[in-house]
């Protein structure tokens, strides 16, 4: 019984933290994506579940771990860019930090169109919402950081090209997101 009331209280967890990012988004909760394979970084440090059909990038160096995915049969204005990268670092996600997020977005002529501290994987987190041109199309950029522990935070990059489908393809982001799991 006692493993039973654990095991509950864990689902209820996990699943209250990956819908605050649904609700702030107005997500449903099913994905899209079907055929989903699991994703390990090179440091097996988190993994995430993509769909199969992607092409999947590994990277690491001295300062981060990283998994870079994208649908490269369709069109960029079509496709949803994602790279989930652990960075090696002992930042802090303070009102400092979210300033110089701001300022990298008006730096990159993007308009902040939403901003957030909230709980995600229950550890503290802070996302950025932006759009405005990068080339000649309409962008879009979620930003989302976790402090993962001391030494180390969560970045997650969304990046969306052009108009069609944006709130979708955010959404449909958002649910691969929810299966990142750190080790």
């Amino acid at each position: 019984m006692k493993k039973l009331n654990v095991l509950f209280l864990v689902t209820f967890f996990i699943s209250c933290n990956s819908s605050e990012l649904k609700k702030d988004f107005n997500c449903s909760s099913n994905s899209a994506y079907s055929d989903l394979k699991k994703f390990e970084d090179f440091r097996n440090l988190f993994t995430i579940k993509l769909p199969k059909k992607w092409k999947v990038n590994l990277y690491y160096d001295n300062g981060q771990t990283s998994i870079y995915a994208a649908d490269t049969t369709l069109s960029l204005t079509k496709t949803t860019l994602l790279d989930a990268s652990l960075i090696h670092s002992p930042t802090f996600i303070d009102a400092t930090f979210k300033q110089k997020v701001s300022a990298d977005n008006t730096k990159m002529k993007l308009q902040e169109i939403k901003t957030k501290d909230f709980k995600l994987f229950n550890k503290n987190s802070y996302y950025s919402l932006a759009k405005g041109k990068k080339g000649k199309y309409p962008y879009h950029i979620l930003n989302v950081f976790t402090k993962v522990n001391t030494d180390n935070f969560l970045h997650i990059k969304t990046e969306i090209y052009g108009d069609d489908l944006v709130d979708d393809r955010i959404c449909n982001a958002i649910n691969l997101i929810n299966e990142i799991q750190l080790k």
